[in-house]
């Protein structure tokens, strides 16, 4: 939590935003935070930057892929061996000690983000603005605070809640309980969906903002950790049925590049292949497969292909098989892949891969899918079987089904056939084939569900909960911070 300054951008503003992605131009400089906040401005400039801190979230920062996908069933680290990312593979086997290199990654990608969102909070207050467009930016800060916070509190558990800006010498803050750092992303997320715009008011310039429905996402993620069942099962029904959000025709063409900001899409991460501005996806570099131009990281695992029915269309927007013919001409070839298969969920056509297009090979255009309908209506289906309504709960999952089917081109009616009656087992099925490998969830999801430990080999209940806190921080702060049990 040592960040003292923010880190300004340049951006055009249409609306806030004023491009197709936002987040099209590098931090130029550190400005000083007291001369600094004095125009409207300066207000977006400094909301722009928290919103960055979710954008690094690749192997050189917080990587949601290693904790979300590699560290549990759906995916096999891959890379060129077992040397290649080491640190990924402490994390795979339950290894890791508190000098692993991404948890601290993690730790201090989402305390950065935490500060920037309370300078917005702290300093555009007094700024002389368009009222509208202030309430909007503190709202948005208020939605980034609670989506880093949440990230924190299903990683580390255990930890400091700060809700002002530190000074140099204010790093010593006390770990809080989960309970309390739940409870303030409640209070933002609420506070963020009273003031955001719903998706059909939100100009197109700003799409990859957050919206009144990322916040109203983000609030149910909340309850569901907190089996706060009723009120998930109402705010799901609100979200599923506010005409912002419909099922995509076809589950294969979500995470395209031609998906994005689709008709189901309530939140996603800007990327885009801009030469020199540092906006792309790194995902797209690590996943892609490592014969062709990629690094071959995040391969699905046999465990991963194996959940799918036969015939579902989602398997083969899921993972590459070896002879498989790509949409761009291409024949996959996967006898390099640690697993058999390659990553689908990030892979290019050619034409689309970024070094084919002026850019860097970390110059990624792929967004990160972070809320779409189909998991809102399968956490609210989770939420109804556990409120006594297993015929919503069935509807729902059901819904899901029925898009699936259609899906891909398939023809066959018989495939994925409806429930009568679902079980929690079919729920957790379907969140797991709806969104592998595209919402970097499955790992938290086991955890909340209390399934880890019977799925994830080398897993230990009271520990592998959470990672270790890392070690640099507990020495920084003299023993105020302290470790997670176990490690």
């Amino acid at each position: 939590m040592k960040y003292v300054y923010i880190i300004l951008s340049i951006v055009l503003i249409t609306g806030l935003g004023g491009c197709k992605k936002f987040l099209d131009e590098t931090p130029t400089a550190h400005q000083s935070t007291s001369s600094f906040y004095k125009t409207s401005d300066d207000a977006v400039r400094a909301v722009t930057d928290a919103y960055r801190m979710m954008k690094d979230q690749a192997y050189g920062g917080y990587s949601p892929s290693s904790f979300g996908d590699i560290m549990a069933d759906d995916a096999n680290k891959g890379g060129g061996g077992a040397s290649d990312q080491g640190l990924i593979q402490q994390l795979k086997i339950f290894t890791a000690k508190a000098d692993n290199g991404y948890v601290f990654n993690a730790w201090r990608d989402n305390f950065k983000g935490i500060y920037l969102a309370n300078l917005v909070l702290q300093k555009v207050p007094p700024i002389s603005m368009d009222d509208k467009l202030k309430k909007q930016v503190l709202a948005e800060a208020q939605f980034l605070r609670g989506y880093f916070y949440l990230q924190l509190v299903r990683l580390f558990g255990r930890v400091p809640l700060v809700t002002t800006p530190l000074e140099n010498g204010d790093f010593n803050v006390a770990q809080a309980t989960p309970e309390q750092i739940l409870g303030q992303i409640e209070a933002d997320a609420n506070a963020a969906i009273n003031a955001l715009p719903t998706k059909t008011e939100q100009a197109a310039t700003d799409r990859g903002r957050a919206t009144k429905g990322a916040a109203q996402a983000l609030l149910l993620e909340t309850y569901m950790w907190e089996k706060k069942w009723a009120q998930a099962l109402q705010l799901g029904d609100q979200i599923i049925t506010s005409g912002q959000y419909t099922l995509a025709p076809d589950v294969t063409q979500i995470w395209t590049l031609a998906g994005e900001f689709g008709p189901e899409s309530i939140f996603e991460v800007n990327n885009d292949n801009i030469p020199g501005k540092g906006v792309g996806n790194l995902l797209n570099l690590f996943d892609a497969p490592r014969n062709t131009w990629g690094y071959g990281f995040t391969v699905p695992s046999e465990s991963l292909v194996k959940e799918f029915e036969p015939g579902d269309p989602r398997l083969h927007a899921t993972a590459i098989f070896n002879n498989e013919k790509m949409p761009d001409g291409t024949v996959a070839n996967t006898s390099t892949s640690e697993t058999g298969y390659w990553n689908r969920k990030y892979w290019l056509a050619t034409s689309e891969i970024p070094t084919n297009n002026g850019g860097g090979a970390g110059d990624g255009p792929t967004n990160d899918r972070v809320y779409g309908l189909a998991q809102v209506m399968l956490w609210t289906a989770e939420a109804a079987f556990q409120s006594g309504n297993a015929a919503h709960a069935t509807d729902l999952v059901n819904q899901i089904r029925a898009r699936a089917r259609k899906s891909g081109g398939n023809t066959d009616n018989s495939i994925l056939p409806a429930y009568s009656s679902v079980t929690l087992d079919n729920i957790y099925h379907e969140m797991r084939v709806e969104t592998a490998l595209g919402e970097h969830r499955r790992f938290y999801e086991l955890v909340r569900t209390g399934r880890a430990a019977a799925l994830l080999p080398g897993f230990k209940t009271g520990v592998n909960e959470h990672v270790p806190i890392p070690l640099t921080e507990i020495q920084l702060s003299g023993g105020v911070l302290t470790q997670n049990p176990g490690y």
